[in-house]
């Protein structure tokens, strides 16, 4: 995958995935995920104040921005110009700026890359690690996933004629192909009237007071 895909009304989707030229350090993302990497690197984001005591909420608002970085390029790369790149973890490397938030994606050059093989090698495994990590249901970081992906599809909507069933598949179907659960299935819906939109299972930033509610939290009332 390279990032000359993404021109004109595609550019911004485009813009996280790092150019094979692009001089920025980068460090693979098993490294990163490692538990003293991710100490370090939660610590120097949010404090001793709040790390390690919140490190469930913290691990969740990470996976946030990796997920940003990600699923857009993948996305829009698969399903308008059948192009892919290997999504294994031990393929994927990562920009960290200054703080230790991730800031672009550089992706592997094998072919792969399908939105099966997002979910199965890249976004099942990562799930896992940092729910093993940070004691964080695997549900919450999934709907993190499924939060970005459902407004990647809405975004990508406005600019293409190209099909989009098969992303919007993995937020509408309850099992995978396999017959497994699909853990992606309604991790957005829309409610009431005026439709709002809402997230299946909240990602636990209202647990932290400066970090605050998300507009789309589930949690009826306020939890604070």
């Amino acid at each position: 995958m390279t990032q000359r895909l993404f021109n004109g009304p595609f550019a911004a989707f485009g813009q996280t995935l790092l150019a094979a030229e692009d001089p920025r350090p980068v460090r693979p993302l098993l490294e990163v995920l490692r538990p003293e990497s991710l100490d370090a690197l939660l610590l120097n984001i949010y404090g001793p104040e709040l790390m390690p005591a919140q490190r469930a909420v913290l691990v969740s608002q990470w996976s946030k921005y990796y997920f940003m970085q990600l699923i857009p390029p993948v996305v829009v790369a698969s399903l308008v110009f059948d192009r892919h790149s290997s999504l294994a973890l031990d393929q994927v490397s990562l920009v960290l700026d200054e703080r230790g938030l991730p800031g672009g994606v550089k992706l592997g050059s094998c072919e792969g890359g399908s939105l099966s093989e997002l979910l199965e090698e890249n976004l099942r495994p990562f799930i896992a690690a940092l729910s093993a990590y940070g004691a964080v249901p695997r549900s919450v970081l999934w709907g993190n996933a499924g939060d970005y992906l459902e407004s990647c599809l809405v975004k990508l909507s406005a600019f293409t004629d190209v099909s989009l069933e098969a992303g919007y598949g993995l937020l509408r179907d309850r099992t995978l192909g396999d017959g497994r659960r699909n853990p992606l299935f309604e991790a957005i819906s829309y409610v009431g009237e005026p439709a709002r939109r809402k997230r299946r299972t909240c990602c636990l930033s209202y647990q932290v007071e400066w970090v605050g509610r998300c507009e789309h939290c589930p949690v009826e009332g306020d939890p604070l």
